[in-house]
């Protein structure tokens, strides 16, 4: 009986031994959170070697890698129709070429940042390796740099094409690099010649811009020429994360015979020139809408009032306008049919928001916006004003518009006073608490911006947003500017040069040539009480 057992023993350890060896490395477990990306200790044989003839190359990696993600990640420059296969030991990789390559050429094989380790975390920077199968490998260099719009910060993972001449974009582009966290991206161990450079949405990676369905914008250069061993670098361009696709309106839901649940397909924004328009079956007007709000939890979702009662069994099609995404896309317009409803309204009239997270001004009025229009008279009647030490339950200017309660000052807010607001919401009823911080125009700053070396007719616009985003104010000037009465807050500046008059930035085009409109964002600026933030700005 004991033989039995140690077959069984036995068998059961050869299992385990073999599960073990076709396992996909891991790391191991424990130990503080790891969220550096992998890192190439050394490289066979080394970037810049000349006179190569292998076929083979290594990558010795300091951790286990995400292998799924490899082979998406690698870029073999020029394109040259070798086929190759990779091999693994552990956090070893060799990409195994099947042919030899042509003689005096130069060859760069790209790891790019979507390869990532075993936990997620990507390469900082793409890795390169170049050799040469000459004397001597080629020196050129070209970089860039592409910042966020909405921010100046670096727009990193993004895509930038390389074409040497001659120029043709049904094509694959000579080279591709990838910018790094920081938007710099760099082109190396180019050759002597004439190139053109291009921001490009490579959705399928596939080396091409394919003009019907990925967008291209062009750098200030229409062309790079290189001499041997050159170098150059390009003006940063800005992107707004290249989002051209309109919103489109994917449902309609009907929580009563009035009240309307809009689903889109992405986060959007309600502008002053919202328009809802309802036909019937026929396709003559049938009724108004409008906007209530958009759910602070789900942005992709508006709430909405029609001015008539969508009846039960009754086809109507929604037609809509002004209404945005983040990047400016209007959703589309050409209508949505749905069907009425009896269904009776069971919402719960709630506060939603509130404007003055940023304090309000001594002119400006403190609003609360509601789930639903507003018909309930202890909303205004158990709504308390405290100024200071007084308390107002009967507050002179006060009203509502459709789902808003409107608290005006009576004149202005009074300066050095605090103001606290007691707003009744029905849901809970009680009051609800607000302390808006009332800016005192003596603590006003401003910003003056001043642009050099510009011609005197140029036109520019300025636009300052305040922290959460809300402009402040929008001017168009020649060459210098100055935005007053602005509380003592960080604000955001967006300029741009309107080149071609339109009043909207331009990021040019690629065919025919157009170069971008010249773009300036600074984050963070401060404003000081009772002082001038100075900004000068060169494009040059």
């Amino acid at each position: 009986m004991k033989s039995p057992k140690k077959h069984r023993f036995l068998l059961f350890g050869l299992i385990i031994a073999g599960a073990i060896s076709c396992a996909t490395p891991r790391a191991p477990t424990g130990g503080p959170s790891d969220k550096a990306g992998p890192k190439v200790e050394y490289t066979i044989p080394e970037t810049g070697t000349t006179n190569f003839d292998g076929r083979s190359f290594t990558f010795q990696f300091n951790e286990f890698v995400n292998r799924s993600t490899v082979a998406s990640a690698i870029t073999v420059e020029p394109d040259l129709g070798i086929e190759y296969k990779l091999d693994w030991r552990r956090t070893q990789l060799t990409i195994e070429f099947e042919d030899s390559f042509p003689d005096s050429t130069t060859i760069i094989l790209t790891l790019g940042t979507d390869l990532s380790d075993t936990k997620g975390n990507k390469l900082g920077s793409p890795i390169r390796l170049a050799i040469s199968t000459g004397d001597e490998i080629d020196q050129g260099e070209v970089s860039g740099r592409i910042r966020l719009a909405s921010n100046g910060r670096g727009a990193g993972d993004q895509k930038v094409l390389l074409y040497r001449s001659p120029f043709d974009f049904t094509q694959k582009a000579s080279y591709e690099a990838q910018t790094d966290t920081g938007g710099v991206f760099e082109f190396s161990y180019l050759a002597d010649g004439r190139y053109k450079a291009l921001y490009v949405d490579d959705r399928n990676r596939n080396k091409i811009w394919d003009q019907g369905s990925e967008s291209a914008y062009p750098f200030f250069k229409e062309f790079i020429t290189l001499e041997k061993e050159g170098k150059d670098t390009l003006d940063v361009i800005y992107t707004s994360q290249i989002d051209s696709i309109a919103p489109n309106l994917q449902g309609v839901g009907l929580f009563s015979t009035n009240r309307m649940r809009l689903r889109f397909s992405e986060n959007v924004r309600i502008t002053e020139n919202t328009e809802l328009t309802i036909l019937d079956s026929l396709g003559s007007q049938y009724s108004t809408a409008y906007p209530l709000y958009i759910s602070p939890k789900e942005q992709f979702v508006a709430f909405a009032q029609s001015e008539e009662p969508l009846l039960e069994n009754k086809d109507y099609t929604l037609r809509l306008s002004g209404i945005t995404d983040a990047s400016g896309n209007s959703v589309d317009t050409s209508g949505y049919a749905f069907t009425g409803s009896a269904q009776e309204d069971t919402t719960m009239q709630r506060h939603i928001s509130a404007n003055g997270a940023n304090g309000i001004l001594q002119d400006e009025v403190f609003e609360v916006t509601f789930a639903a229009p507003i018909t309930d008279t202890d909303i205004i009647d158990s709504t308390v004003v405290i100024e200071g030490q007084v308390d107002f339950d009967d507050w002179p200017e006060m009203e509502t518009n459709r789902n808003k309660l409107l608290i005006r000052p009576q004149g202005e807010w009074i300066a050095g006073v605090e103001y606290q607001f007691l707003v009744w919401n029905p849901v809970t009823q009680r009051r609800k608490l607000y302390e808006p911080q009332v800016w005192d125009s003596t603590e006003y700053g401003e910003i003056e911006v001043v642009l050099e070396n510009v011609d005197s007719t140029d036109i520019h616009y300025l636009r300052v947003l305040s922290p959460d985003g809300e402009e402040q104010s929008f001017t168009k000037f020649n060459q210098t500017t100055t935005v007053s009465a602005l509380p003592p807050l960080s604000y955001t500046l967006i300029l741009f040069k309107d080149k071609n008059g339109d009043g909207k930035w331009n990021r040019g085009s690629v065919v025919p040539y157009k170069s971008p409109e010249r773009y300036y964002v600074q984050e963070g600026l401060r404003v000081q009480e009772g002082f001038t933030s100075g900004v000068n700005i060169n494009f040059d």
